[in-house]
């Protein structure tokens, strides 16, 4: 075992289970006997608070990851048998589908009847399915989404798991840490906040300078930072970018990795419109903080966000998001009303609506005192964990009974 932590009170002190034969690979997701992988850090809990002299009132587990946790409890016997978990589910698309002829070296085959029957005839076991069906209690990353993932169009083939349960899954939306703050990010050139918004203006000229593009006071410059997965919706963007930066209506910046269709979309606007658009294919966190500083209007148009972050990093850096209305977008954006609101919410996932939704954004950009209104009500608001973290303990005294 390996230590992290300080002596601060109340600071926390994290456990790094050391298994060199899963742990490293190189990267974090190899691919190949993943579920082998994270199985062993699933049962390393028992014999970590074994070791340590420790028994938790309650497991939190998250994703598929580690959706096989409250198996390898049961299987460890009293007092382990009677822990009660959590589980929390942050995207089903991400299932850990693995072979059912793998039990065995998984040390699970005293828990196969826990398992679904059809998918054990099936030959395929599936792991965020098992911790859902063997959790005490199921959490989601928003309310919007808890809802709509016990719907056959969002809930990725488990819908009818989560309602066999019995009880809903808990919608808690997340929030964001403190490095997240412009009047004292370290990633900026231009520190700024609520009541001086000037830093925020240098902070665009910089980065238009920083990546080549065309200096254009009064041209709103558009962010987009993401994983570059088909949930996230950019190719809306295909048909209805050119148009606008060929006008120079705006211009666009963005930032990530991914599928390579969507990471050749971006690079050929940057190509195309090379004054007008940039994209850098990178994984870059400083480069993020200083983009959401610079934009002015943060592109979200995802097919589904059982969350999301970005929205609530642009609202408190004064950058406006335009976002499908889906999941936590719904929870965390309100729609501007002309007063009131912090962004701008579309619907259906349709190019037609997210241009209609970009076009007023540009419509409200052109209204200086309007948008400060609208970033003023977006920096305003609290996305911390605070209120958060409550909502979690009331799940834990819950289960913990």
């Amino acid at each position: 075992l390996l230590t992290l932590g300080d002596s601060a009170p109340g600071s926390p002190t994290v456990y790094l289970v050391d298994a060199p034969q899963w742990f490293h690979a190189g990267e974090v997701y190899p691919g190949d006997e993943d579920h082998l992988r994270f199985a062993a850090l699933a049962a390393a809990v028992p014999p970590l608070c074994d070791a340590l002299g420790w028994l938790p009132d309650v497991v939190h587990a998250n994703d598929w990851h580690t959706g096989l946790t409250a198996l390898y409890l049961a299987l460890a016997g009293e007092p382990w048998a009677g822990i009660p978990v959590v589980f929390t589910v942050h995207n089903l698309g991400y299932q850990g589908v693995f072979p059912a002829a793998d039990l065995p070296r998984l040390g699970l085959e005293a828990a196969a009847g826990r398992f679904d029957p059809g998918d054990l005839a099936g030959g395929w076991l599936n792991a965020l399915k098992t911790g859902i069906a063997t959790a005490d209690a199921v959490t989601t990353v928003s309310p919007s989404f808890a809802r709509e993932m016990l719907t056959p169009e969002r809930g990725m083939a488990l819908d009818a798991t989560l309602r066999a349960r019995g009880d809903l899954p808990v919608g808690i939306l997340n929030g964001i840490g403190e490095d997240w703050d412009p009047g004292s990010d370290p990633y900026l050139p231009h520190q700024y906040g609520l009541g001086d918004l000037e830093g925020k203006a240098a902070n665009t000229a910089a980065l238009r300078k920083r990546l080549g593009l065309r200096d254009r006071p009064g041209v709103p410059l558009l962010g987009v930072i993401s994983r570059l997965d088909r949930q996230k919706g950019f190719d809306l963007l295909r048909e209805t970018m050119p148009p606008l930066l060929a006008r120079n209506r705006v211009q666009l910046v963005a930032l990530g990795t991914g599928d390579p269709a969507i990471e050749s979309l971006f690079a050929g606007l940057a190509r195309r419109f090379p004054a007008e658009a940039a994209y850098v294919a990178a994984f870059d966190p400083g480069l993020a903080h200083f983009i959401e500083a610079g934009a002015e209007v943060f592109l979200m148009p995802s097919v589904f966000e059982p969350s999301g972050l970005n929205q609530m990093y642009s609202m408190r850096y004064g950058t406006p998001p335009v976002a499908h209305r889906t999941g936590g977008l719904v929870d965390s954006i309100e729609q501007w009303d002309g007063e009131h609101g912090t962004g701008f919410l579309f619907e259906p996932h349709s190019a037609e609506a997210f241009v209609g939704a970009l076009e007023y954004a540009l419509g409200v950009y052109e209204d200086r005192e309007a948008w400060r209104r609208l970033v003023s009500n977006g920096m305003s608001r609290d996305f911390s964990w605070g209120a958060r973290a409550e909502e979690y303990r009331a799940v834990y005294r819950r289960v913990a009974g």
